[in-house]
């Protein structure tokens, strides 16, 4: 089964979002109660990971969908077969359309229904720099842990820092789909 987890880590000064993803990818794989031999209770969390995967693109989309709904109008009014149960073929005929309504909404790269799940270190927007609105919409819940595990799905910090306002400008937000 995969599953959706967000992690925080500090900013090092003149990273890009493709830094960060590549420390992320990197700290977690060296990690041994993440995707290893096992940690404090000998078993992992997961046995496979990427940056992004099957919610790659789920930062941009959710903020975009959070602050007003204008996009997921666009999206049913002109997709509506893809805003329910779709399957690839669904897709394909209407790639250049998506890529292009994202980007008119403010997304960048392709559409998250373009996206490779399987692509190790994800895409730009899977690492933003953590802002009020990020704050607000994905880590507010979050406050004064380090590690959480909400049922809806898992958050860390890989400095260990427990989650406050102070991570708004400070650190990355970035999206990890990891199996188990």
């Amino acid at each position: 089964m995969h599953y959706l987890m967000l992690i925080t880590l500090a900013m090092e000064p003149g990273e890009t979002s493709q830094d960060a993803r590549d420390r992320t990818y990197g700290l977690l794989a060296d990690d041994p109660s993440f995707c290893g031999e096992g940690g404090r209770f000998g078993s992992p969390i997961g046995d496979w990971f990427v940056i992004g995967g099957r919610w790659s693109g789920y930062l941009r989309k959710t903020l975009m969908t959070f602050m007003g709904s204008p996009y997921r109008t666009a999206l049913e009014e002109r997709f509506p077969k893809l805003t329910g149960w779709y399957t690839h073929s669904d897709v394909a005929p209407h790639r250049e359309a998506l890529d292009a309504l994202w980007r008119e909404f403010g997304g960048t790269g392709p559409s998250p229904y373009n996206r490779n799940a399987y692509a190790e270190f994800g895409y730009d927007d899977d690492a933003l720099a953590v802002d009020r609105a990020i704050y607000d919409t994905f880590l507010e819940r979050y406050r004064g842990k380090a590690d959480c595990d909400d049922g809806s799905g898992r958050f860390a910090d890989l400095d260990g820092d427990e989650v406050s306002e102070s991570f708004i400008g400070r650190k990355w937000l970035v999206v990890v789909d990891y199996h188990n």
